[in-house]
């Protein structure tokens, strides 16, 4: 009988659909599935009010770790199989499950264990997954899968339909002109076939194969223009975290007239870049075919760049 710990956040259950989904091979198949909830000792909020969203920024791009409740695992269980699910915020990990992977059980447990990240997310998970390849690094953990669920919308259009989500609730369609915001139903639906991949390799002891039978099967979503935007925000964003901590801690008055203005300028940017930078992204193959095709093929495997 092989153990499989499941770990992760969600703030309104997208998360948890689409590991249920995952896992329904899995019943009945000779795994002892066990979860971990993380919960934050100051829930974060949902809705989102939205100063309060955009105050989470800085502290999130700087990794800083909040206090969580009390964290309940099994250690004297040796896990075959660690399913790690989260979500990007702001480019980077989000804050519980970033806190979760600096604790001492942390440790304990993802030392030489073979993890399976599972990302949901509106659609810039990139750098997220490279600042969660080098905290599981830290850990010894052997990553081995990477599964990705993004809202399949262009660009301009989820921007609207996440802010309306994240600040309003509104998952439906937004105004009665945007579409449903999130994972496209039949991606979830389709999701078992990775849970299949998974246990096949599990149990032939070939994990160290099993990204590129993902990657075959369309589990890793990656749009040429979301990655050049995520590389330019990816420079930029530690420099505005810190112009806003050098006014004050998270939740502080002193900070709120940065914080309200990174709120006005992100999005601004975003809707002023989205079509130039699609523009370049579809010139670029043409331009620079080898180079933007290693970045990608990097990106759909598992291992860190030497720094």
């Amino acid at each position: 009988m092989k153990n499989v710990l499941v770990i992760y956040y969600t703030q309104t259950g997208q998360a948890k659909e689409a590991i249920d989904s995952i896992l329904k091979p899995f019943n009945n198949n000779g795994f002892n599935v066990h979860y971990l909830l993380v919960k934050p000792k100051k829930q974060f909020p949902y809705p989102w009010k939205y100063t309060e969203f955009f105050d989470i920024f800085p502290e999130t791009v700087q990794a800083k770790p909040c206090e969580l409740e009390e964290i309940h695992i099994d250690l004297s269980i040796n896990y075959d199989l660690i399913i790690l699910a989260y979500q990007p915020w702001f480019l980077s990990v989000c804050v519980p499950i970033n806190s979760f992977l600096k604790t001492e059980k942390a440790n304990l447990i993802f030392k030489n264990t073979p993890v399976v990240t599972v990302i949901n997310c509106r659609n810039m998970w990139i750098s997220a997954q490279e600042k969660m390849k080098g905290l599981l690094k830290n850990l010894n953990a052997n990553l081995i899968g990477n599964i990705t669920f993004v809202d399949r919308s262009s660009n301009l259009t989820s921007l609207v339909t996440v802010l309306a989500f994240i600040l309003k609730g509104t998952k439906e369609k937004f105004l009665g002109i945007f579409p449903k915001y999130g994972v496209n139903t039949k991606d979830i639906e389709d999701a078992p076939k990775f849970g299949k991949l998974i246990i096949t390799h599990l149990k032939n002891n070939t994990l160290d194969n099993l990204q590129t039978e993902l990657v075959k099967n369309n589990a890793v979503n990656i749009r040429g223009n979301i990655m050049l935007m995520e590389g330019r925000g990816n420079l930029l964003f530690p420099l505005y975290a810190n112009f806003i901590t050098k006014k004050g801690n998270a939740g502080s008055k002193e900070r709120k007239t940065r914080v309200r203005i990174f709120g006005i300028v992100l999005p601004l940017v975003i809707l002023i870049a989205s079509p130039i930078i699609t523009i370049i992204s579809r010139l670029a193959p043409l331009i620079a075919k080898n180079k933007f095709q290693k970045q990608i093929d990097y990106y759909l495997q598992n291992s860190l760049k030497e720094k």
